[in-house]
């Protein structure tokens, strides 16, 4: 019960993905370098309906640094590709069963993980550029449980020079399951020349697997990109994460995270 409780309520750091990067194609012979750290911090408590007296708490933390590149390739396609290194992964459950109470510590991997590939296309965009539509796909494979092959598909509009909102439909396979699919809302408002804020929220279904329940996220956030001169990017982002309740567990899940991107553009 306490492996399947892990793998259920596990959560890993939040992804220190840049957002304007993640909507914009660059032209041909454009590319550019980006390293960040992210960490987050997740806490759950939780009961069974199948095993009266069993109650638990979980706290998981995870930190990371990731290397990502992207590099246009022309007639509107873009690749991309990212290498995390996990600096930390520990996860705290202590639970009661049976009137009798006890506590295990797990360290997961840490160090370098596998690369992740994708590719990003334009698939539209009006005349007087004010709307697109862009696919994304990534993929990455391993003999273990962490592969899958991700996809999602966005449209983009832009109110004006300093103000675009971005709406996506997300789709993800995971070697080992569990699928998921969500969607998501980004406006991107830019109050200077220097400075972009990007609040947005993300909805998500996750499969059941291994015999649990299905089960819904909802997450929000903001980023802040700072241009200090042309070429350089900075951007901090805060994230927050509620997971609904599943059928078969009674509890309550929540995460928040951290990150820090500092992109070079050439």
């Amino acid at each position: 019960m306490t492996t399947a409780l892990l793998g259920a309520f596990f959560s890993s750091a939040a992804q220190a993905e840049d957002i304007i990067s993640r909507f914009t194609v660059r032209d041909q012979g454009q590319f550019a370098v980006d390293g960040s750290l992210s960490g987050s911090r997740s806490n759950s408590s939780y009961s069974s309906r199948y095993a009266p007296g069993y109650s638990a708490e979980q706290h998981d933390y995870e930190s990371r640094a990731i290397l990502g590149g992207n590099i246009g390739l022309g007639y509107g396609i873009e690749l991309f590709a990212d290498l995390p290194y996990v600096l930390s992964n520990h996860v705290g459950l202590r639970y009661t069963y049976a009137g009798n109470s006890a506590s295990r510590d797990f360290e997961g991997d840490k160090g370098f993980s596998d690369a992740t590939f994708g590719l990003k296309y334009r698939a539209f965009k009006s005349a007087d550029g004010s709307d697109e539509v862009l696919l994304r796909a990534s993929v990455l494979h391993h003999s273990g449980s962490s592969g899958f092959v991700n996809a999602d598909a966005s449209y983009l509009h832009i109110f004006t020079p300093a103000i675009k909102t971005a709406f996506s439909l997300n789709f993800e396979k995971v070697q080992g399951g569990p699928d998921s699919a969500g969607l998501g809302a980004y406006l991107m408002w830019q109050a200077s020349p220097q400075i972009t804020f990007v609040p947005y929220v993300r909805a998500s279904r996750i499969d059941g697997y291994q015999g649990l329940s299905s089960y819904n996220t909802i997450a929000g956030g903001a980023q802040l990109r700072y241009t200090p001169v042309k070429g350089w990017n900075i951007t901090p982002g805060l994230s927050g994460t509620h997971t609904g309740k599943r059928s078969s567990y009674v509890g309550t899940w929540n995460s928040l995270g951290a990150s820090l991107t500092v992109q070079k553009e050439f």
